[in-house]
């Protein structure tokens, strides 16, 4: 009896190693798997499927480097279903007063703060007119709240690199579904 289990294992095993050495030897071949996407401005675009596509955490991370007119050390950004995008930044509080975004009254609240400075900010997201727009919740640059100019210019930033990056991708948004980490959008 344990004669006979030990074949039908050598046999399953057997069976393993050859289907793992046909898909080493298709990637040694230069036959990627289907499923990869390709680049648009050092992003990768989502899986798009014929009517919408999925904007990833990560996605939009790079999007945010992208239209922000300041470096950036470090940015993480929360996609609820609650309907809200969360995103904290770290960036250098010089880099923050050569940008010249600072308005004056907040240029004098800078000095008070650290070296490195964390920005969190929230944001709703809608669709109109086959666009994205953002409306702010809540911006703060190290507890302090940012005045509502600087917080326009920004929104208007990285709602226009996420524009870009949809037309880019050919995609006509019309509908937002959230879920936690992601942000579906339909045509």
């Amino acid at each position: 009896m344990q004669e006979e289990k030990s074949h039908v294992y050598t046999i399953i095993l057997g069976v393993c190693m050859l289907l793992c050495l046909l898909m080493i030897g298709r990637m040694l071949l230069g036959h990627p798997e289907q499923d990869a996407s390709p680049e648009a401005d050092g992003l990768t675009l989502p899986e798009q499927e014929e009517t919408g596509m999925e904007l990833r955490e990560t996605d939009l991370c790079e999007l945010m480097k992208q239209a922000l007119p300041i470096p950036v050390r470090e940015i993480t950004a929360q996609i609820g279903a609650d309907e809200t995008i969360s995103v904290v930044i770290l960036v250098s509080k010089q880099d923050l007063q050569d940008s010249g975004l600072v308005p004056g009254g907040l240029r004098t609240a800078l000095l008070f703060l650290p070296e490195e400075c964390r920005m969190y900010g929230s944001w709703t997201a809608a669709v109109a007119e086959g666009k994205i727009t953002l409306q702010c919740e809540n911006a703060e640059i190290g507890g302090i709240s940012v005045p509502v100019e600087l917080v326009t210019a920004l929104t208007d930033q990285v709602a226009a690199s996420i524009n870009a990056y949809l037309e880019k991708a050919d995609l006509v948004p019309e509908k937002l579904e959230w879920t936690d980490g992601a942000l579906r959008l339909t045509a």
